[in-house]
């Protein structure tokens, strides 16, 4: 026995062996004892790697994948450290080609900075299937565009206003009028009608605007609940985050007064007509703004030149920009009287006819001396003689173009030095002067 004994300690590997055993020893000490292990729960969170990848094969992860776990940590004091000073876990979602669940390898951000042997469990109820991997749920993602409908708008108009006017609602508006809704493609199908509800708290009076709110129905016009459809995006919102503006435009009803002018002449003027109209109000509707600004509504002006001394006119009644008329009312008749005015029938002589527009080969000459319809006040149309009148007829249009007897509708009269209240008096749409165009040879 005891030359065994001197043989193993004459031993060089013996010695090798022990001072491996007790340099192991050391460091178990030490270890234990400066950097000794620890068991810490620790929440990480989680970050998705290749997302990107996804989108190629028209996939997105569902939003209620995991953003973070918890999970119980044993390492060593050093490594617990770093791990409390970035809890993270990359998964690498890559590798999904298709919709539904996944068991996807996750590991820790910091696991090359790590000096030790670190074990983790999950917490409670795990996330994971085993205790490095996570559920990853994918969709298949696609698109659609549904309508709005606008049941569900509430609101209510004033329909009394002052002694002259009321107002009116008009359909409410919704814009847009449809969206594109991007989601999975089992939620979409589901989707049959998107709801605008809007609620207007007073009665209105004015056009307004504000913020409606969607809600999403199925074919059997139950409601989808919201967590169904957190993964359905428009414009890249969530659709429960997505208004669209609701208007209820409401427009002013009132009556405006007519207002008539009058282009006085032919021996009319302000102190010798009468009129009396159809209507004296015309009811329109449009925005208050405007019709709060419109004191009264300007028919077309008469020529009282071009109407007969008792005479009946019908105007068309123009509605402002922003209105319209309301009750139908699309004409107005005006009944028109001119007293103290008489009517003269004279003939002007032909030598009292005058021409421009001739060139130095043509003349021309009136074939009859032109007879003249003029109105105006006695007093002067008793002294009112034919040679008084003077017609000069522009024949520009004609030179050139015929030769022989034509037609000249357009002409003026002139009155010489006779009052202005004659000027313009005279009734030219019924007349005609016919002149005889020669070519001097």
């Amino acid at each position: 026995m005891r030359k065994t004994v001197n043989k193993l300690l004459d031993n060089k590997l013996f010695y090798i062996l022990l001072s491996l055993v007790i340099s192991f020893g050391l460091w178990l000490f030490v270890v234990n004892s400066v950097n000794p292990s620890r068991t810490l729960r620790i929440t990480f969170d989680i970050q998705y790697e290749g997302v990107g990848v996804l989108e190629a094969y028209n996939l997105r992860l569902a939003s209620n994948n995991p953003t973070s776990v918890n999970m119980m940590v044993e390492a060593s004091a050093t490594d617990m450290g770093r791990l409390e000073q970035n809890p993270v876990l990359i998964v690498d979602v890559s590798s999904i080609r298709e919709a539904g669940e996944h068991d996807v390898v996750f590991f820790l951000a910091d696991r090359l900075m790590l000096m030790g042997t670190v074990t983790y469990t999950p917490i409670g109820s795990s996330i994971s299937n085993t205790d490095n991997t996570l559920i990853v749920r994918a969709n298949r993602i696609t698109g659609r565009s549904v309508d709005l409908a606008i049941t569900g708008i509430e609101y209510g108009i004033l329909e009394t206003g002052d002694d002259d006017h009321f107002y009116v609602g008009d359909p409410p508006i919704i814009e847009p009028e449809s969206i594109w809704l991007d989601g999975p493609e089992d939620v979409l199908e589901r989707i049959r009608t998107i709801e605008v509800v809007s609620h207007f708290i007073d009665d209105l009076s004015e056009t307004e605007t504000q913020d409606g709110i969607l809600r999403v129905y199925d074919e059997a016009g139950e409601r989808i609940p919201e967590a169904d459809l957190q993964d359905v995006t428009f414009s890249q919102f969530e659709l429960s985050e997505v208004t669209v503006n609701v208007t209820i435009p409401v427009r002013t009803v009132r009556n405006v007064p007519l207002g008539l002018l009058f282009e006085y002449g032919a021996g009319a003027n302000e102190e010798n007509v009468r009129y009396r109209l159809s209507q004296e109000t015309v009811r329109l509707i449009g925005a208050g703004e405007v019709l709060n600004d419109l004191p009264r509504l300007g028919l077309p002006i008469i020529d009282l030149a071009r109407v007969g001394v008792l005479d009946t006119v019908r105007l068309e009644i123009p509605a402002p920009g922003w209105t319209e008329i309301y009750d139908g009312s699309q004409y107005v008749t005006v009944e028109i009287e001119i007293f103290d005015v008489d009517v003269l029938e004279i003939v002007v002589p032909r030598e009292r006819v005058f021409f421009t527009g001739l060139t130095e080969d043509v003349e021309a000459e009136a074939v009859l001396d032109p007879e003249i319809v003029i109105r105006g006040p006695a007093e002067i149309l008793e002294e009112l003689e034919g040679s008084d009148l003077s017609i000069l007829v522009d024949l520009s249009d004609y030179i050139g173009r015929t030769t022989g007897r034509v037609i000249v509708e357009a002409f003026t009269v002139q009155v010489g030095d006779w009052p202005s209240e004659i000027v313009g008096a005279m009734d030219l749409s019924t007349h005609r002067i016919i002149v005889n165009i020669q070519r001097i040879s």
